[in-house]
């Protein structure tokens, strides 16, 4: 009897160690078959992170302050943003832009959120006005592109956090930057300066 008690405990304890491995071997083959229903949507689809670009901008006023530490500005910028897919839309959960001038930061603003559906262009004009301290470091450049009556050479980068979606599956995050060169002509007494150039970003 004793021998027959201990062989039904060792049979049961073999049993739920059984259930176990049939789980994990479960969980396993699921995350496999999601692993190739993604690789196989990935491979079909193909799709491609949007593409923004520089419609325009226009420059208000730009000039030093504060003993040539310091940057008065107010510019436009006219942007573009790009779904290229002809099938996957695309979630902008976050959007944020920064105007920069030889590396100084200007100013940061956040655009709307939105839902960009395929191969849809969505445009945005973000202002940017203010004063930027700490700018003694480019007030050389500043000097030289107003007095050789150059172009002023300003850097936009706008960064996103967005997500993809065929019908009604959603895949993402991902965080794209573009980084757009921007050149206005320097403005001539005091007037307005504007350019109209269309520029791509690289990304």
């Amino acid at each position: 009897m004793a021998n027959s008690s201990r062989g039904g405990r060792e049979t049961s304890g073999g049993g739920g160690g059984c259930c176990c491995c049939n789980l994990l071997c479960s969980l396993v083959q699921l995350v496999i078959s999601l692993g190739l229903v993604v690789l196989i949507w990935w491979l079909i689809f193909h799709p491609r992170l949007p593409r923004a670009s520089v419609q325009e901008a226009q420059l208000m006023s730009f000039s030093l302050a504060d003993n040539s530490t310091a940057l008065l500005f107010n510019l436009t910028v006219g942007l573009a943003l790009h779904n290229p897919n002809k099938r996957v839309g695309i979630y902008y959960d976050s959007l944020v832009v920064a105007a920069l001038y030889h590396g100084v930061l200007l100013q940061k603003a956040p655009l709307r959120t939105f839902y960009q559906r395929h191969k849809n262009t969505t445009a945005f004009r973000p202002e940017f006005g203010g004063k930027a301290t700490d700018a003694g470091s480019v007030a050389v450049f500043y000097g030289k592109e107003k007095s050789e009556r150059m172009d002023f050479n300003f850097e936009v980068k706008l960064r996103a956090r967005m997500r993809m979606k065929l019908w009604f599956i959603k895949i993402g995050h991902f965080n794209p930057v573009f980084d757009c060169k921007v050149r206005v002509r320097v403005p001539q007494d005091g007037g307005m300066s504007a350019s109209f150039a269309i520029s791509e970003c690289d990304r």
